[in-house]
């Protein structure tokens, strides 16, 4: 709703028998701010791992026949549960007069 809808009337006529007096309409934009603040959670619960199938074994002998490097390699199936959240605190809203600009009886531009 624009500021002007809830302030508009029609203007004030001077009764029978008055014909003097200065009757106004005054309009003022308004520049309102509600701040906002997002904070972000997130949880971590249990992992659990689990292995999946037989491991790979990989021998490999040095060229000089001196030694040997065996690498076993298993897939692990990791499960990680996630809770994500947020939680919202507002700040205490704020009103400022508008110094420039056009400001007319049917709305406020910006």
């Amino acid at each position: 709703m624009r500021i002007n809808e809830a302030y508009e009337h029609a203007a004030i006529l001077p009764g029978p028998g008055e014909d003097c007096g200065c009757n106004k309409i005054v309009t003022q934009c308004v520049d309102v701010s509600a701040p906002v603040t997002l904070i972000p959670t997130a949880s971590l619960g249990t992992v659990t791992v689990a292995c999946q199938g037989a491991p790979m074994v990989d021998c490999v002998t040095d060229p000089c026949g001196t030694s040997s490097t065996i690498t076993v390699t298993q897939r692990v199936c990791v499960t990680i549960p996630v809770r994500y959240d947020v939680s919202m605190n507002t700040g205490e809203p704020t009103i400022s007069c508008v110094d420039s600009g056009p400001c007319s009886p049917c709305g406020c531009k910006g």
